[in-house]
């Protein structure tokens, strides 16, 4: 931070705060050419982007590294060399520039996503500036991360400067959720509502899908703590009712998908058998739509702390009976789990997924659920392949592979041999497929 004064010297943080009350234009004006602009991931300080890429002709060399939560119009030419956007999790707003070299992208994992820059290692930019999304100040002069904690706190501590967004729509939650004034370099207020995200983010249910969510609710425990990643299929379990007859499930997760907020309101998910945190909801972020921040909103049940903790592996596998469900592209018929490209090109990204299947495997009594499709494109191909294509990034290693579910069935890979695995995903693939499959799987896999 450029400026700040400690909560025990302030003579007043409502003095502090109006001093450092700007426009947002201001505040895009303090934006230096060569500077490294992070955004934290579920931030969405629209006035303040906007801002700054009205000064696009000023400008020359800025990175911004963020998940666009909005289609800002920057991923094009005019831009190049002025702006530039590094990706670090790709989604609609940014594929087709990702696939035209409009932007960049950085693999990584989510727990340590700051290791290098920490350690001081080669190549690791600093910080410049960082954009946050917080409420008004309370009457002690705290401002609150609302329901997307993420790691926006721990970035605060490690840029040079932090220009908070204040909007009277976040909600304020409990956990580790709040920074004092004097943390922040200056103040932009825009009290536009918050957008509702389920429909962008999660797809209406495809026909497969109910069956897959009868598969995932037999995996799943009355007093599980359960894990549900982002993707099209997982989003739909909830909808579909996979756990509505559970009993006091925990829930220990990075976000949540549609439906997870219901089954807190239809006393599923109680945490009460939960061996960390036990009777509280932990999340990095939450709530997709207005009734489900509202929920959140002041609720001492629910939780919010830094991705560093709750990605953290050693962390996760302290919640006994745990059980991670997440959505993959594709898996050959080794276990290799592919959930981030298409090939070489980039679809998603990695995300917590790792974190969550290393927990699961060293929790006691933990699983790793991967659900998805038996086919892709309109039937036309398998998603269960012999081997991945060359440029195929493998997200979760064939060593963590659990449980996988498609529409066909259940496939149980945990120490089973090659052979084994082959044969029971095969069982689970399109029938369309199966006698190609079969016949892959001898040639690569036996005399």
């Amino acid at each position: 931070m450029e400026a700040a004064m400690t909560t025990t010297q302030a003579p007043g943080w409502r003095t502090y705060y109006q001093e450092r009350l700007v426009s947002a234009p201001d505040a895009a004006a303090r934006v230096r050419s060569g500077d490294h602009i992070y955004i934290p991931v579920g931030q969405a300080p629209h006035a303040v982007i906007r801002a700054l890429l009205a000064r696009r002709d000023e400008l020359e060399n800025v990175t911004v590294t963020c998940l666009p939560a909005a289609d800002y119009g920057w991923l094009t030419p005019e831009f190049a060399g002025r702006i530039n956007v590094n990706v670090l999790y790709a989604n609609a707003f940014t594929r087709t520039a990702l696939e035209q070299r409009l932007a960049d992208y950085t693999p990584f994992m989510i727990y340590g996503q700051h290791k290098a820059l920490d350690e001081g290692r080669e190549g690791a930019r600093p910080i410049d500036l960082t954009i946050i999304h917080v409420t008004p100040p309370n009457e002690h002069g705290y401002v609150c991360l609302g329901h997307a904690v993420w790691d926006a706190k721990t970035t605060v501590r490690r840029a040079r400067m932090t220009v908070a967004v204040v909007n009277e729509h976040l909600p304020r939650t409990y956990g580790d959720s709040w920074l004092h004034v004097s943390e922040i370099d200056l103040f932009v207020e825009d009290h536009t509502p918050l957008p509702d995200t389920t429909s962008r983010t999660y797809p209406p249910p495809e026909p497969w899908d109910a069956a897959i969510a009868g598969y995932v609710g037999s995996l799943v425990r009355d007093g599980d703590t359960i894990q549900i990643g982002i993707g099209s299929t997982t989003g739909n379990l909830l909808r579909l009712g996979a756990l509505d007859d559970k009993h006091d499930l925990g829930y220990f997760g990075e976000l949540t998908v549609p439906g997870t907020i219901d089954l807190v309101k239809k006393g599923v998910i109680t945490g009460r058998r939960m061996t960390t945190h036990p009777d509280r909801f932990i999340a990095s972020t939450a709530g997709n739509s207005a009734e489900d921040r509202a929920f959140i909103h002041d609720n001492p049940f629910f939780e919010f702390y830094a991705v560093d903790y709750v990605l953290d592996p050693r962390v996760i596998a302290r919640n006994d009976n745990f059980v991670a469900i997440n959505n993959a592209l594709a898996i050959d018929l080794t276990g290799q789990i592919a959930a981030s490209t298409l090939g070489p090109r980039v679809y998603s990204g990695t995300g917590g997924q790792l974190s969550f299947a290393l927990g699961a495997f060293l929790s006691r009594g933990g699983r790793y659920v991967c659900v998805l499709p038996s086919t892709a494109r309109n039937g036309t191909v398998s998603r269960i392949v012999p081997q991945f294509e060359a440029g195929q990034v493998v997200t979760v290693p064939r060593e963590l592979a659990d449980t996988v579910v498609t529409e066909y069935g259940i496939a149980h890979l945990l120490n089973r041999s090659v052979r084994e695995r082959a044969e029971a995903l095969i069982a689970i693939a399109h029938p369309d497929f199966r006698t190609e499959l079969r016949a892959a799987a001898r040639r690569l896999f036996w005399p």
